[in-house]
């Protein structure tokens, strides 16, 4: 299953995506994701349309690509009105695979900024943003969203939207089974795929809580109309689980190790200050590789430098700790 899409003019192989993660997917996570392989494509953090267009972007840890990511797409969050032209001209310049849109972020910050889950909502709105990035930018287009806002009455708004895409000359859409209101609060609606997936020519992407391949066997029926899959926070918990949906040999994992070199990557890549957050972001999802990873996210907590974080984090990883055998691994 997901051995091979074709989005647009692209093959991917496998069929596997890179969730776009806020304080996760930067340049030095992507990097060592590179390291193991098993995805199809990476997608970077959801960038903002108005700073992209000032950022350096051959330095920046937002959009810096390295060869040996592959296909990278970069996600925006753009509003109405945006300067979408310039950003366009600007693109060239990191060799995106593609162009992702994201009218699926909950966030109230974000929502406040007409943009994600509240750009989704206003289909007008919409509607203007999708005709004027398809005015300026010819490559692949892809969106990523919920369901709405509304639980008892989503579908017919989903089906407007869904031929606003086909319209607009989108090429994929990646599907987060949850209402706008939700959060990660409760599971991902996976009964909802097929549905989904049977209202539209456009490859569907699946995303949302999907932890190791015993959730597909256990619930091919909802997975089965997909064309492909996006893995989320289960890649930051396990860097090298692509390989494992992949079908690719398995590795002997020295999480000391892992932990060093992500910390070393990060540090490369941006300044002390913006990498501390970064850190302690990737070990609340490291930690639960182990049984009492709970012990090693409370050791971080009164470090007040990246050297301190490491410190604290290698005294837990060096003492071997019982890791977590478990195939999914909770968020919350």
């Amino acid at each position: 299953m997901f051995e091979t899409i074709r989005i647009n003019d692209q093959q991917i192989s496998p069929a596997l995506f890179l969730a776009p993660m806020a304080g996760v997917t930067n340049s030095a996570f992507r990097r060592l994701l590179a390291d193991f392989g098993g995805y199809g494509a990476l997608y970077t953090e959801m960038l903002s349309a108005s700073a992209f267009l000032h950022e350096d972007l051959s330095e920046s840890p937002f959009t810096r690509r390295r060869e040996n990511e592959g296909q990278v797409f970069y996600q925006f969050r753009i509003a109405s009105g945006e300067d979408i032209g310039a950003l366009c001209r600007k693109l060239p310049l990191v060799d995106c695979a593609a162009v992702d849109l994201n009218l699926g972020c909950p966030a109230p910050r974000i929502q406040a900024q007409a943009s994600g889950c509240a750009l989704y909502r206003d289909f007008t709105a919409l509607s203007g943003v999708l005709r004027e990035i398809r005015r300026h930018y010819a490559g692949t287009l892809t969106v990523k969203v919920r369901l709405g806002d509304d639980p008892e009455h989503w579908r017919e708004g989903f089906v407007q939207r869904l031929r606003l895409f086909e319209d607009c000359g989108v090429h994929a859409v990646t599907v987060h089974p949850r209402f706008s209101g939700e959060k990660l609060k409760r599971r991902a609606r996976w009964h909802e795929f097929p549905w989904i997936a049977a209202q539209t020519t456009l490859p569907v992407i699946g995303n949302g809580d999907i932890c190791c391949p015993e959730d597909l066997a256990a619930n091919r029926p909802c997975f089965e109309p997909l064309a492909g899959l996006m893995l989320g926070r289960i890649a930051a918990v396990k860097p090298w689980i692509f390989r494992e949906f992949a079908g690719l040999p398995q590795l002997e994992i020295d999480h000391l190790e892992v932990w060093n070199r992500l910390y070393r990557y990060t540090l490369e890549d941006m300044p002390a200050e913006r990498a501390f957050g970064r850190l302690k972001e990737f070990t609340f999802y490291f930690a639960k590789n182990f049984f009492f990873g709970h012990e090693m996210f409370k050791s971080i907590q009164k470090a007040r430098t990246p050297e301190e974080i490491r410190e604290a984090a290698n005294r837990f990883l060096e003492a071997r700790p019982r890791l977590n055998m478990g195939g999914g691994v909770p968020f919350t």
